[in-house]
């Protein structure tokens, strides 16, 4: 566990916050305590996410499910308000293991327990269904064993069975290897979708491995849509005929949660209670008992307070395979300096308190709290230490121009001597810019994302069925590419490197740069996103970030990865985050691991001059440097708007030696790249979340009223090109 940073508050609610437990995903997860002393886990969803409604709707449906949901082997919430300023939700603390981390540790269950463990997810699952919610995302990282019996946790993607959905259309939600055939093909998940899991969950713990496999997402989704369940290792005829009946394909052959109960029939008088640990192996028992009992004094309302010294020692619900280097096992962390040796596990607040889809984590008290990572050169979270010294100085405003509807999320890119910007007063319209005045050069309608390179820009219009190439300083169009019906526009950006511009969902087409004619074509889905640089394509897939030859559409490398998101390259390096929050820098030229590092929301990076700069927990901005992820500094800029729920949302602009700040406290910082040091600030304006650009020695924000707003440094201040600056 970390401690409270600046921008932390002290409470939540009634609840006393103690520490950090970790952030990601969506959310920052505390240690705290209730007012009569009780141990909790709170969830508290990232300010940068409060304001938007898509994540704001995902954390108020996570707590609707969760309340709704009762039953001796769910994970009971104690309290919420995900209508607060700042949402959060409160859950009891459970110490125990994964059932993923029992059968990696001590191997697969014996029949005798599989039983019960059957008996008791199927009785979660029957309270799950009863409250009208799917939880959609069952698997063994999300079964805690307890001293209390079984628990089903982590509601983070459940939702109730009338829901609408508001992810992204035509992606399966849930975790490969654990999806039922229809959530696979993104309809809609019943409570079917469930019991499929629970048989495919049931499997893994009878014979310690997948049913459907492991290697490649797409390998795995075939299996399970085909049906080529493994169940070579289930000797039981009893077992063998529940799992088989659990994974039939069509979803109402299968049998209810009663139902599943029903084939399993009573227990006897003899057997073991489920709500205790006698019914597991001896081996797993003793260590839940012996977790359970080392965790006993965080009940005692009397004992002092829980250390403010906690690190993050491993994470123990790895459900898609170990990652490079980490063995067979779950994935683990290196445990940090002065680890001591006793250990206190936290069951992520009774699971739904899990980052990133973690559903238990192992907390080792430590007497070092010291990021190992970082300079020892730097102090404070700002780097180099600072002498007390005025406010910095301000930019200046020069020219404002309207261009969309207030409340509009503005895209802005600079190049080819214009500032584009994609605005929306009724109808999608790009605007190019120009530069020193603000006057219009040239518009375009329907226009998606614009992707300047040079002096041509490429871009997405007609609802993304037609590609398009357009001289960045007049507008004028070079050439057009219609999709054919086969293809799929695209997800974001387009992909640009030397000689092709790439684009596609469900598989990649690379057109040439020059004529727009169709290159080549890949079955690798490009719905994750794809990048380019130089003759280099970047891909992320749901298991690996791949290398492409960008001329030929070959694979050059593949580096295995969880769910690669927020990538950005620089240096020779793709930094990109997994799922748990940890970044990955990968070497571009042969897709070897360079460094990896927790805790990293990834949100806005950039990267440029060997290192690589980024918005870590809550609004904190770092340097890392590109050679070995050592922190360089930080830079905390938002910690008198604890009140704003929105107030540490950071968008990055990196240009030359001046790393640019968008925040939405209402203030555009200029940082030196060097040390993090505020070299100027501009606050006359409420910029967006949008990345700030910059062209001809000015900086380009665009603001909440829909306008996009040029301003220039103050005198004496270096150039956005690194040469000093005359007086405006």
């Amino acid at each position: 566990m970390q401690p409270l940073q600046g921008a932390d508050p002290d409470r939540m609610g009634p609840y006393r916050l103690l520490g950090r437990l970790g952030a990601g995903g969506m959310g920052v997860v505390y240690l705290g305590r209730s007012p009569s002393g009780r141990p909790v886990a709170i969830k508290v969803i990232q300010r940068r996410f409060a304001g938007e409604p898509r994540f704001a709707a995902r954390f108020r449906r996570e707590v609707a499910a969760a309340r709704r949901v009762t039953g001796a082997f769910t994970a009971p919430v104690l309290d919420a308000d995900p209508d607060a300023p700042t949402p959060w939700l409160v859950t009891a603390y459970l110490p125990g293991l994964s059932l993923r981390e029992a059968v990696t540790r001590f191997g697969p269950l014996p029949p005798a327990a599989v039983r019960p463990l059957a008996a008791g997810l199927a009785e979660a699952l029957g309270e799950i269904h009863r409250a009208g919610v799917v939880h959609r995302d069952l698997k063994p990282g999300n079964v805690m064993l307890t001293a209390g019996g079984p628990r089903v946790i982590d509601f983070g993607i459940s939702r109730p069975e009338d829901a609408v959905t508001i992810t992204r259309a035509n992606t399966p939600i849930g975790t490969p290897g654990f999806m039922a055939p229809e959530q696979l093909r993104a309809e809609k998940a019943e409570p079917s979708a469930d019991i499929f899991v629970l048989g495919a969950t049931l499997a893994y713990a009878a014979t310690g491995k997948e049913p459907f496999g492991d290697g490649p997402m797409e390998s795995r989704d075939l299996r399970v849509l085909n049906g080529q369940a493994d169940l070579g290792g289930i000797t039981e005829p009893w077992l063998l005929d529940l799992i088989g009946a659990c994974l039939l394909l069509d979803p109402e052959s299968r049998p209810s949660a009663a139902g599943v109960l029903e084939r399993l029939g009573v227990a006897g008088d003899d057997a073991p209670s489920l709500l205790g640990t006698r019914w597991l192996p001896a081996a797993v028992a003793e260590e839940i008992d012996r977790r359970t009992t080392e965790a006993a004094p965080l009940e005692n309302p009397a004992a002092p307070p829980a250390p403010q010294n906690l690190a993050l020692s491993s994470v123990a619900t790895s459900d898609t395979g170990p990652g490079p280097g980490l063995g067979d096992g779950p994935r683990t962390l290196p445990p940090p300096p002065g680890t001591g040796r006793r250990t206190l596990l936290l069951g992520a607040g009774a699971g739904l308190m899990t980052v990133t889809g973690v559903g238990s984590l192992v907390w080792r008290l430590t007497g070092d709290d010291r990021d190992p990572n970082r300079d020892p050169a730097a102090s404070g979270r700002s780097g180099a230490p600072e002498t007390p010294q005025g406010p910095p100085p301000g930019g200046a405003a020069r020219w404002k121009r309207h261009v969309s509807k207030k409340g509009r999320y503005l895209e802005l890119a600079a190049g080819g001597g214009v500032v584009l910007a994609n605005g929306d007063d009724g109808n999608e319209i790009l605007h190019a810019l120009d530069p020193r005045t603000g006057k219009i050069r040239w518009t375009r309608d329907g226009g998606m994302r614009a992707t300047p390179y040079g002096d041509v820009t490429y871009l997405a219009q007609a609802e993304g069925r037609q590609i398009c190439a357009v001289r960045t300083t007049t507008g004028k169009t070079l050439w057009t590419y219609d999709l054919s019906f086969k293809e799929s526009g695209p997800t974001d950006e387009l992909a640009i490197t030397d000689s092709v511009i790439v684009f596609g969902i469900d598989e990649i087409t690379a057109l040439s740069r020059s004529s727009g004619r169709r290159r080549w074509t890949s079955k690798l889905p490009g719905r994750y996103g794809v990048s380019g640089v130089g003759d280099l394509l970047i891909l992320l897939a749901g298991d690996a970030l791949i290398g492409m030859d960008a001329a030929s559409g070959k694979t050059r490398w593949k580096y295995p990865m969880d769910y690669p998101d927020f990538q950005v390259v620089g240096d020779g390096l793709v930094y990109a985050v997994d799922r748990f929050g940890t970044m990955h820098a990968v070497r571009t030229d042969n897709g070897a691991r360079a460094w990896q590092r927790p805790d990293i929301s990834g949100w806005g990076s950039q990267a440029g001059g060997g290192r690589c700069f980024l918005e870590a927990a809550d609004g904190e901005v770092l340097a890392l440097d590109g050679a070995t992820g050592r922190q360089l500094w930080s830079r905390e800029l938002l910690s008198r708007r604890t009140d704003d729920p929105r107030g540490q949302a950071t968008a990055l602009g990196l240009a030359g030696p001046t790393l640019y700040v968008s925040c939405t406290d209402g203030v555009l910082y200029a940082l030196s790249t060097a040390d993090g040091r505020i070299q100027w600030t501009y606050g006359d304006d409420a910029p967006n979340r949008t990345r700030p650009v910059t062209a001809d020695g000015l900086v380009f924000i665009a603001t909440e009223n829909g306008d996009v707003r040029a301003v220039a440094p103050p005198p004496a201040t270096p150039r956005t090109d690194g040469g000093p600056r005359a007086t405006p």
